[in-house]
């Protein structure tokens, strides 16, 4: 199994937080680029579909929320990419 393929499968399986940096390695392993935002805002843009995709840094820690986590789940399982 690749790295990518397990990253995919934790994503799906999560039901608690999720750190942020697995989280940008699974979007870069999806084909976005991650962009500078606003404050903590962080944009993941699709190289190819140049679809958007916004989520808030996290901070002083390193963890996605669970409802946060559910929500980028839904969005990437409705785009068929997860």
């Amino acid at each position: 199994m690749t790295r990518l393929e397990s990253l995919k499968q934790e994503f799906l399986a999560c039901k608690g937080p999720f750190s942020y940096s697995k989280l940008v390695k699974l979007l870069g392993g999806l084909g976005y680029e991650l962009r500078s935002g606003s404050g903590s805002g962080r944009k993941f843009v699709h190289t190819v579909t140049k679809k958007v995709l916004i989520v808030h840094e996290p901070h002083p820690g390193n963890e996605i929320k669970p409802y946060l986590v559910s929500q980028i789940r839904g969005y990437l399982i409705d785009r068929k990419e997860l």
